[in-house]
């Protein structure tokens, strides 16, 4: 599926390393809702506490895309990952809300450095012609570490507790930070004159649209991720490690096609068809919760959410130039932060007061709105855009 000209010793360790830092940030993502339910908290609290670990990252998203286009990647990486690793040792001291707030506040300031640079790393690691293969191979070790610690955080929380989950994360998160390339071979050299203001970069319809579109999936993502437990345990299920199973075997396989997919449908017309399929999983979950319709409805989030990210920063990487894709990327990660924000508090407030399903009946409907928004005005300005190129 990918030329063999994309791999050079450097670009594996960023591979690997990407692959652990993500599979430290998932191990929460299954086990905290109801770590902090155990500790008391309602699902408001609940939902605040897991939704600050986004605001962290969001207030710093596009100042660490700026610093990593002035700096370049590698003290930005670094930073990111020596915070992550103290906040995630911190969770162990988040006893009421207030400190699990901070804990998770912390984790997201970690990740907003971490993420952009990275990414901005790994497309200037090849060639332009290999961009996007780059990124599609970038993401998709990203994707087996999430896949990893989503099938197997809840396993390890069932055997060794919280503590386990605290151990495993920080192994991972050091194992990131060894890896990482110190002196990485950029054979795309960013120019300082083609610098440009936040201002300008954001205001590119390839920067803004796809930004868009991936909030919308995040916060279908989020809702599933952080309610879904919840819902089926208050209907008194409570195996439903299939569900995470055919979500990570999904997830990965679906990386695999992005850049086929990609080159047949086009970056935004396949940006489109994802945006459906979320909002129609988001439908079934809302109303149908039997363990097969689960299973069904994993495969079709970890396809979603697999194609998601590569395909719109694919389109990101064809409209900015090399000088500016640090904060291109930092802005276009702030989806991920908005949409987990929205996800967790936003949807902790409906389900505090209108149950789970409407969680996810909620979310179905935002992604189908959107849509129609994207298929009606927003995709006719990229195509204009890459007409221009």
């Amino acid at each position: 599926m990918f030329s063999r000209s994309i791999y050079n010793h450097a670009f594996v360790g960023l591979l690997c390393a990407n692959m652990f830092f993500w599979m430290s940030t998932n191990f929460f993502l299954p086990v905290l809702p109801l770590y902090y339910h155990s500790l008391g908290m309602n699902d408001h609290q609940v939902g605040a506490a897991i939704g600050a670990f986004s605001i962290g990252a969001l207030l710093f998203r596009v100042f660490a895309g700026k610093l990593t286009d002035r700096y370049g990647s590698v003290p930005v990486i670094a930073g990111g990952i020596t915070l992550s690793v103290a906040a995630i040792i911190s969770y162990l001291y988040s006893a009421n809300l207030s400190s699990a707030i901070t804990s998770r506040f912390l984790h997201g300031l970690g990740i907003s450095c971490y993420s952009g640079a990275a990414l901005t790393m790994a497309t200037l690691m090849h060639e332009e012609q290999h961009t996007t293969e780059a990124v599609a191979m970038f993401t998709l070790f990203a994707m087996f570490g999430v896949g990893i610690a989503s099938s197997s955080a809840t396993w390890i929380h069932s055997y060794g507790g919280f503590l386990w989950i605290v151990a495993a994360g920080t192994t991972a998160t050091v194992l990131s930070l060894l890896l990482f390339p110190k002196k990485p071979c950029l054979k795309i050299k960013p120019v300082a004159a083609e610098m440009l203001p936040i201002r300008s970069v954001v205001k590119n319809p390839g920067v803004y649209i796809s930004t868009l579109s991936l909030t919308a999936v995040n916060i279908c993502f989020a809702s599933v991720m952080t309610f879904l437990p919840l819902l089926m345990v208050s209907k008194g299920v409570t195996e439903f490690s299939l569900f995470y199973v055919s979500y990570a075997v999904a997830v990965i396989a679906s990386r695999m096609w992005v850049r086929k997919l990609c080159a047949v449908l086009t970056p935004e017309g396949l940006s489109y068809y994802i945006l459906l399929l979320f909002a129609a999983t988001m439908a079934i979950i809302a109303f149908i919760q039997s363990p097969l319709v689960l299973i069904v409805c994993g495969a079709s989030l970890g396809i979603g959410y697999g194609l998601a990210f590569p395909a719109m920063a694919t389109i990101i990487t064809a409209c900015t130039q090399p000088a500016n894709r640090g904060a291109a990327f930092g802005f276009y990660s702030m989806a991920i932060d908005a949409g987990f924000g929205a996800g967790a508090i936003i949807m902790g407030f409906v389900a505090n007061v209108w149950g789970y399903s409407a969680v996810f009946l909620a979310a179905g409907l935002y992604t189908a709105l959107y849509s129609v928004l994207y298929r009606l005005w927003l995709r006719p300005q990229l195509n204009r855009q890459f007409s221009a190129l």
